[in-house]
């Protein structure tokens, strides 16, 4: 975690103003721009927001212990308020947060690597932090905190002694993801797919693809691009950048690619690489390309292939991203922090490939930020879920009809499929409906809140066994 004495790390802030307190006794550890997760010798940002601007709060943030406040050049004057307090003034707070995660990062010395794509961002990242700590001291962004907020707040949290950083990077518009490469100047640079998302403010396919290969920008000879080569928007811009890469994908011409790939009815794939059989531990066909991705970065590091075979045998995925565990006999797949076409249907393959002595039961709600395409992709997942042939069924959302008639027009019976706007109906018809045996799935968008859906059903089966 970042720490130390404040006027160490003076050359982020640049031109600054410094009022209150004693700087040259300000020592800081910690760095938050939540006035309500501070806590003793922390350091604020005070950023504004959409909705809040963190300056309201500096009351908060010295009684739970700042000892150094980051804010407006405006704000300073407000440093005689509360004694003790060194108030350091720039021109903008969030600019200076990224900059001093840069110089952070910068004294630790790590490789740095980047990971973009529409799907499977966190899991890769963890999958490939997981098995190059086999090797390295590793460190990586906390959660999804991936954009111009959250991936300062993660370095801050790097250890000092961080051998390699792998770090998420996001975007919902154009400019995002060069800014962060801008920043931190990643040398491994990982492009794991391109679909349909945050096409609300990107609109196009051609669009996200461009802003996802921002990633591959300023870069040096030194520098590596991992790409995929599956997915037809990478490889058809891939020869675009003279750089160092190395392509993985399920065809031969790739230097990282599967000889076999199966799936044993348990819904987890098993890859023959080099003659040798991997068992994934995560649910789905699909993540197998997580997987060849973990193998390309781990061979441009050099890390031995039998060591991280065992990490990614050994991994466990974050909740509710194809979560797997048994409640009371019902086996439970939580898929609902996010989801857009692409990452629903691989939720609906993996259930479909699945054997199950009970009943196959889904749950879906509204795929967001869809722009004016959401009509027709929730139409598409109709279709899909029609394919799956589950033996119950319900959709959450306001595009719940659409998905709804898009499924019984692709052949699913009427009988088995229903509507709901009410989490609570949910899980009380989850409850008289599951028996052990079954098999539920929930997969939505992350705003729909479906872990209500899973902490209520769990509920529900307790009080009932």
């Amino acid at each position: 975690m970042i720490s130390g004495m404040l006027q160490d790390y003076l050359q982020a802030f640049r031109d600054c103003a410094i009022n209150g307190g004693e700087l040259h006794n300000c020592v800081f550890q910690g760095v938050s721009i939540d006035s309500r997760e501070v806590s003793s010798g922390n350091m604020l940002f005070c950023i504004a927001g959409e909705n809040h601007d963190g300056h309201d709060f500096i009351p908060d943030a010295v009684s739970r212990g700042a000892c150094a406040i980051v804010v407006r050049r405006d704000r300073v004057p407000e440093s005689t308020l509360y004694p003790g307090v060194v108030f350091v003034g720039v021109d903008n707070t969030l600019s200076a947060m990224q900059e001093l995660s840069r110089l952070y990062l910068g004294r630790i010395e790590p490789r740095k690597i980047a990971v973009t794509g529409t799907n499977g961002k966190t899991t890769a990242k963890n999958l490939i932090a997981t098995a190059l700590g086999a090797r390295y001291r590793t460190c990586a962004t906390r959660g999804n905190l991936n954009n111009q907020f959250g991936v300062p707040l993660s370095i801050f949290e790097f250890d000092s002694d961080c051998e390699v950083a792998v770090m998420e990077f996001g975007m919902s518009t154009p400019g995002e993801i060069e800014r962060l490469v801008e920043l931190y100047d990643p040398d491994i640079r990982l492009i794991l797919n391109i679909g349909p998302a945050h096409l609300q403010t990107m609109k196009t396919i051609d669009a996200i693809a461009e802003a996802k290969f921002e990633i591959l920008r300023h870069a040096d000879e030194n520098d590596w691009a991992v790409l995929n080569m599956d997915d037809p928007n990478i490889r058809s811009r891939s020869y675009r950048y003279r750089l160092n890469r190395i392509t993985y994908g399920t065809s031969r011409e790739n230097e990282v690619h599967p000889e076999k790939v199966f799936c044993n009815g348990s819904g987890h794939a098993h890859i023959i690489y080099k003659g040798d059989e991997i068992k994934l531990p995560i649910l789905g066909m699909h993540q197998v390309s997580n997987v060849l991705a973990t193998l390309a970065v781990a061979r441009v590091l050099d890390v031995p292939y039998v060591l991280v075979k065992a990490r990614i045998e050994s991994f466990v995925p974050d909740s509710n991203r194809m979560g797997i565990e048994s409640i009371h006999g019902i086996t439970l797949i939580n898929d609902a922090y996010n989801a857009n076409p692409v990452s629903v249907g691989g939720a609906l393959d993996t259930i479909a490939s699945m054997k199950v002595t009970g009943k196959r039961v889904v749950v879906l709600g509204d795929m967001l930020e869809l722009g004016d395409k959401a009509e027709e992709y929730h139409k598409q997942i109709g279709r899909k879920l029609a394919q799956c042939h589950p033996d119950y069924a319900i959709v959450v959302g306001l595009f719940a009809g659409v998905v709804k008639t898009a499924a019984i027009g692709a052949g699913l019976t009427p009988e088995v499929i229903d509507v709901s706007q009410d989490l609570d109906e949910v899980v009380d018809w989850l409850g008289r409906l599951l028996h052990p045996g079954d098999l539920l799935l929930l997969k939505a968008s992350r705003a729909l809140k479906f872990e209500r859906i899973e902490s209520g059903l769990k509920a529900t089966l307790g009080r009932r066994n």
